[in-house]
């Protein structure tokens, strides 16, 4: 079986797993969702799916619940204690406590549920007599051809920024459950501390429970990276247009929604101002599902620079408007024809066109004004030069943006690559605080956890000598980011020569500038490149463990790259350009589809 075949069935095991959930009893009931789970549901099961598995009605999850009446009542969260606790209060407000209702409330946490959780329930007396807890992770989502997303929120926060080791069990089964459907590759290669632990958990669960007896498997490699171990790829503003988009809109699941605001007021499409009066760039409302097989429209353009996507989208116009100038024309029987053939079709494509159009008015109105300064900028640090205008730049940016997140991912892009003294940092925070406000006083210590700057009072090491002074030194890095670039060839010598119409290089995903650390390792794996070279020049990015169970160089020219802590379009569509360069096939899975912004709202949340 094809593996694209193979992954679109993970869905209907997911249903399984819901539906065993929903059997514990048998009578109709009401799903009350917490609003961030909409969409990935709706890409695990549907609306349809739910009301044939006993769902009458569904509701979302707000401060007031329904009436419940008599019905059983099913809650869908993320295990957070605050929303939890909600939940918990609506039970008990409609809870006879003379006479409680048996088998009637359940909670279902995805992806797994906090020990918190039953001592809350036990607290209040509710735990099993009342309220039933199920824990339910789906299997990866198969968002588009080769993407697979597990669709955890604040993975990359927790693990890499709070260090909070407590999802990474969710991480670990999912490989090992996906290994069950498509088998387990001959070679792994992981990169990065975290992805060392996945793998140690990985197999730990198949000591414990068992792993699939399949000989052979879809992917001949699988490759575990951290997100902190290639920062830049996150950072650096896509060119592409599925990353763009990413970039201006919310993208959950693979579902890009941004309705209009309903508003009496009569200025309601005149100028926006954000609270410092410079204008905000308006966002037309837009229904797109970033998925190939659905959107014929998407799969041309989703991978495209956007300097071709616009004249792409124009040419489909003129396509249309030819095509209705010849319908007009038509004799009867033709006429007859094109409605029970190509009429549904069309009009289809024409919504597909007419919500790629306003995406992209949208793109330009957000990004237009600064897209080729900052690309400019950010080409000079990839190139390691003019330091100070960069900075310069940065600083300028922070009153003529008003953008928290840019301002704040620019910062982190220089100071992991071309690095900042601590001057250079105390003043570039000093800054940001007075323009965006001292409650974000806390974001100097997690930058400091995620790896973007060094923690100047502990950047000296004291040796104690017994009898003697006790001596103290400086730390000096082994890592240098141009070194390692440079070794693994990730930046373009002439970037400006990069063809983007026509690309040959996975540089161009941003302007030529950069390759993405996973494509690049994907490249030397099927190139079969020897693992012990692979091994070396992958050590200054952090702890490596390399198996070969005589499967290498591969057989199965297919491979899993599985990126701990959020993979950017711009990653994929690398990988895609080097998969079509290559004839393979790159499948990449993650906790989520993210951008730098995704990073930085990391960084500013407590």
């Amino acid at each position: 079986m094809d593996v694209v075949k193979r992954l679109s069935s993970l869905q209907e095991i997911s249903k399984a797993q819901l539906s065993k959930i929903f059997s514990v009893n048998p009578n109709r009931k009401y799903l009350i969702i917490e609003p961030r789970l909409i969409k990935p549901l709706e890409r695990v099961c549907g609306v349809r799916w739910l009301k044939a598995s006993g769902v009458e009605k569904i509701f979302k999850l707000e401060s007031i619940a329904p009436n419940f009446s008599d019905n059983v009542v099913f809650y869908m969260i993320y295990p957070e204690l605050k929303v939890f606790s909600q939940v918990v209060d609506q039970i008990r407000a409609q809870v006879d406590i003379e006479n409680p209702p048996n088998n009637k409330f359940h909670i279902i946490c995805i992806p797994q549920i906090s020990y918190l959780f039953e001592e809350e329930l036990e607290q209040y007396g509710l735990l099993e007599s009342v309220v039933r807890i199920h824990c339910f992770q789906w299997m990866p989502i198969h968002l588009d051809t080769g993407i697979l997303s597990l669709e955890v929120p604040l993975l990359y926060k927790t693990l890499f920024v709070n260090e909070n080791f407590i999802l990474l069990p969710v991480l670990s089964k999912s490989l090992w459950q996906l290994c069950f459907v498509t088998g387990k590759p001959r070679v792994i290669l992981a990169l990065g501390s975290q992805s060392n632990n996945l793998l140690n958990q990985y197999d730990s669960l198949c000591e414990d429970r068992g792993e699939t007896d399949q000989i052979d498997s879809e992917f001949g490699a699988l490759i575990i990276i951290d997100r902190n171990v290639d920062y830049t790829s996150a950072l650096l503003t896509p060119g592409i247009y599925s990353g763009l988009l990413n970039e201006v809109y919310t993208v959950t699941a693979g579902i890009c929604e941004s309705t209009k605001t309903n508003s009496k007021n009569p200025e309601e499409d005149g100028p926006v101002f954000d609270e410092k009066c410079n204008p905000v760039p308006k966002k037309q409302p837009v229904s797109i599902t970033l998925n190939s097989n659905m959107d014929i429209v998407y799969a041309d353009i989703k991978n495209r620079f956007f300097t071709e996507v616009t004249s792409v989208l124009s040419n489909l116009t003129k396509e249309l408007k030819s095509e209705k100038m010849y319908s007009k024309e038509m004799a009867l029987d033709e006429i007859k024809r094109y409605v029970q053939t190509q009429l549904q079709a069309t009009k289809s494509r024409k919504k597909f066109i007419s919500n790629h159009l306003l995406a992209a008015e949208s793109i330009i109105n957000a990004l237009g004004h600064r897209y080729e300064k900052q690309k400019k900028v950010e080409t000079d640090i990839m190139k390691n030069s003019n330091k100070s205008s960069n900075i310069t730049y940065l600083e300028e940016s922070i009153a003529t943006e008003n953008d928290k997140l840019m301002s704040l991912r620019l910062f982190c892009l220089i100071a992991i690559s071309q690095k900042l003294t601590g001057s250079e940092i105390n003043s570039f925070w000093r800054k940001f605080l007075l323009h965006f406000g001292y409650d974000y006083g806390f974001a100097y210590n997690n930058l400091i956890n995620a790896g973007f700057i060094d923690d100047f009072n502990q950047s000296l090491t004291t040796i104690n000598i017994p009898g003697k002074i006790n001596l103290k030194i400086p730390k000096f890095s082994t890592s240098n980011f141009y070194i390692n670039a440079k070794n693994l060839r990730q930046i373009p010598a002439e970037p400006d020569k990069i063809n983007l119409k026509n690309p040959t290089c996975p540089s161009y995903v941003y302007g030529g500038a950069y390759i993405p650390l996973i494509t690049q390792v994907a490249g030397m794996v099927l190139n079969a490149v020897p693992l012990e070279d692979i091994r070396s020049k992958l050590e200054p990015f952090g702890s490596v463990t390399v198996r070969n169970d005589n499967g290498y160089p591969l057989h199965c020219r297919t491979v899993l790259v599985y990126v701990v802590g959020g993979v950017t379009y711009a990653e994929i569509a690398a990988c895609n350009l080097l998969e079509t360069l290559m004839g393979t096939r790159i499948c990449v899975m993650s906790d989520a589809v993210i951008n730098g912004n995704d990073l930085m709202n990391g960084i500013l949340s407590i």
